[in-house]
């Protein structure tokens, strides 16, 4: 890689993906929306800006061009069925216009980010890999089923000649999770004393940085046309391993427990990811110090909201 085109940069793993490549002398050019938010990683990184919108094909694609490889994070989430039609216009709609653009600019590689809940559950209840098949139609949301549909028309275009590797990031935990997201957003409910929205069947939580490395391995190592989870081997904790965790790295104690609806969240969100650890050597970093990590980032932002309130 030489210089590299990344959708999606301003976000918490598309920031860290960012950093990676820089780390590696690849030339970064971003494609974002509007002004990056001040809480984003991106703002003190050297990359090239390219102001553009999945939804409105325009110049900004041809700025693909010189690019050896495009890594398409963006994506748009909601968990509000009133917000069907733009999932489905960012995730599909706008997936198929990008690759077009990539194929026609001779684009040499393309990692598309997925997400983990487009992995079938077992019916026997084991951890889910790569080749389980998607049996969450039904039950999915609109934007696993966006999501789903995005990833199959990338894969699509692997086998129209377009070299397509496609990742499922499971929970990023790190610093700089400013939006946040909903990893981030449990880890907040926890410092604020309220139980998080877990799911009931678990989930496989992974340094962020690790995840951005597993990203830049699968450009270079990954095979087109396959799939690879990226997760921690140590990463699939239920709920009470969770706030565990995180009352040990705090010091804080766990809030009491709550009663949730049944179907307010996917039954669960585990994964095997021993392919992409095997087949692209990605790292297993400490859980814990990410963990620590995000506590630290997110106590820190509380005490600076709390000051410049104070000074209103």
């Amino acid at each position: 890689m030489r210089r590299a085109f990344l959708t999606g940069g301003s976000g918490f793993v598309g920031s860290h993906v960012a950093r990676a490549l820089l780390a590696k002398q690849v030339a970064v050019r971003v494609l974002v929306r509007s002004p990056v938010s001040p809480g984003s990683l991106l703002n003190r990184l050297d990359v090239e800006l390219v102001a553009g919108d999945l939804n409105e094909p325009g110049p900004w694609m041809d700025t693909l061009a010189g690019c050896d490889t495009l890594f398409h994070l963006a994506a748009y989430y909601s968990s509000d069925p009133a917000d069907a039609h733009s999932l489905y216009q960012v995730n599909l709609d706008g997936t198929q216009a990008l690759l077009t653009a990539a194929a026609e600019a001779g684009i040499a590689r393309v990692v598309h980010t997925s997400t983990i809940g487009t992995i079938g559950r077992p019916d026997n209840g084991s951890l889910p890999y790569e080749t389980t098949p998607f049996n969450l139609w039904r039950t999915g949301s609109h934007y696993v089923r966006s999501k789903w549909l995005g990833e199959a028309a990338a894969l699509l275009w692997n086998r129209r000649g377009l070299p397509v590797v496609v990742v499922h990031p499971t929970a990023p935990v790190g610093a700089g999770d400013w939006r946040p997201t909903a990893t981030g957003g449990r880890f907040i409910d926890f410092l604020e004393g309220r139980r998080p929205d877990y799911p009931a069947g678990g989930m496989n939580l992974c340094p962020v940085t690790d995840i951005a490395a597993g990203h830049l391995a699968a450009a270079i190592r990954g095979t087109p046309g396959s799939r690879y989870i990226l997760g921690h081997a140590d990463g699939n904790l239920d709920e009470e391993a969770f706030i565990s965790l995180l009352s040990e790295v705090s010091g804080l104690p766990a809030p009491p427990a709550v009663t949730r609806k049944a179907g307010r969240r996917p039954a669960g969100l585990t994964a095997d990811p021993a392919r992409a650890i095997t087949e692209l050597g990605m790292p297993q970093g400490c859980l814990r110090e990410a963990i620590a990590d995000a506590v630290a980032y997110y106590e820190g932002t509380r005490k600076r909201e709390i000051s410049r309130q104070g000074n209103k």
